[in-house]
């Protein structure tokens, strides 16, 4: 899982003789990487050349009248959503990819942590994908509440660099590589040449953003209120992004309550619905997407041509690529495995910690 090919750097020093190697090995076992999302959370920890994977919605249910009440985290939790009495709430600890409520977020890393680990199991080491544009106090915060909960050493990245690490693309090349990541709740657009983050934009809009459009158009348009539960799951049985392609409009049945009788009430969401509530949130990526191709030089153009990739869950939207090329001329790829593509590529940062370091990415140029 060595994300660059480098050549061992032994000394000659005598004193060197501790035999480090079974506490490297014991490290590479405990290790994980976690996407701390919005919607989800997943984690993957090293499993020889392939990865256990574990993935939990990101939500706590916590006392009302105390939020660092934590009642209950992830799949249990996420059924409370929109369903609990009036003492008990059910939220999300992260708005758009950042840390809302320490306490809460906490909770999620601990159980992340639990699900990620065997019994009688430590976890050395944890390396979090985070949106790119973080500030520094973010970051401290992801770091700081991942050690609380239960890490030794923490290590907080990128999101893009980590998905683009997960999905093995050319990062040590000198062409460039651009990786498109459309989370829940924002999308970064991040360029990496020589194993380096050369220029990034992120867009603090996602597929929450779209969730939320869906369940206002239906409103509008048909005087129902759905869930953005029901929201999503169109979203993904059905949905599509405005494009040139001649893409089949398929539709889903929906129970929603009516406005005029508050009584359920059965419509359909169609693509072109689905397709209407992305295009805002579509148009921001293209715009930030443009941000990136001006700054960009003439030698990295031709690695970007040749290697963009999208991934995240809301790149699995018909219509995503034909709509890039359609607008900006770039060919991309979507990644067949989007969701977990980030927490892979922190998991093998995570069993190779120096595998960032300068010196190691320009020996990988060697």
């Amino acid at each position: 899982m060595n994300i660059f090919k480098k050549k061992d750097n032994k000394t000659n020093n005598d004193k060197v003789e501790k035999k480090p190697e079974p506490k490297k090995k014991k490290g590479m076992r405990n290790s994980l990487g976690i996407d701390l999302g919005t919607l989800n959370t997943v984690i993957a920890k090293p499993s020889g050349d392939k990865f256990d994977l574990y993935q939990i919605p990101s939500v706590v249910a916590v006392e009302k009248e105390d939020p660092t009440s934590v009642l209950a985290v992830g799949e249990e939790a996420k059924l409370m959503l929109g369903r609990t009495p009036e003492d008990i709430v059910a939220v999300r600890p992260l708005r758009k990819g950042v840390i809302e409520s320490k306490a809460q977020a906490k909770a999620l890393l601990s159980k992340a942590i639990e699900i990620g680990t065997t019994k009688g199991e430590t976890i050395d080491r944890v390396v979090i994908g985070i949106p790119g544009d973080a500030s520094e106090v973010e970051k401290n915060a992801a770091e700081e509440i991942t050690k609380s909960a239960g890490a030794d050493l923490v290590l907080v990245i990128s999101e893009g660099l980590s998905a683009a690490i997960g999905a093995g693309l050319p990062i040590a090349e000198p062409n460039g590589t651009m990786v498109v990541d459309i989370g829940a709740g924002s999308t970064d657009l991040v360029v990496i040449s020589l194993g380096g983050i050369t220029d990034i934009v992120t867009v603090r809009r996602g597929g929450d953003d779209i969730d939320n459009n869906i369940v206002d158009l239906v409103k509008e348009r048909f005087n129902v209120k759905i869930g953005i539960h029901e929201a999503e799951s169109a979203k993904m049985n059905v949905g599509m992004i405005h494009c040139n392609g001649n893409l089949e409009n398929l539709s889903s049945d929906i129970i929603g309550k009516s406005v005029d009788t508050n009584r359920p009430k059965k419509i359909v969401i169609d693509s072109m619905l689905v397709a209407d509530a992305a295009e805002p949130i579509v148009k921001e990526i293209i715009e930030g997407f443009g941000e990136v191709l001006e700054r960009l030089t003439p030698e990295l153009i031709t690695g970007i041509y040749n290697n963009t990739v999208a991934v995240g869950g809301s790149s699995r939207l018909r219509g995503l690529k034909e709509r890039i090329c359609d607008d900006l001329r770039i060919p991309i790829t979507i990644y067949d495995d989007p969701m977990t593509v980030v927490a892979k590529g922190a998991a093998i940062v995570a069993a190779e910690p120096r595998a960032l370091e300068p010196e190691v990415r320009l020996k990988a140029m060697k």
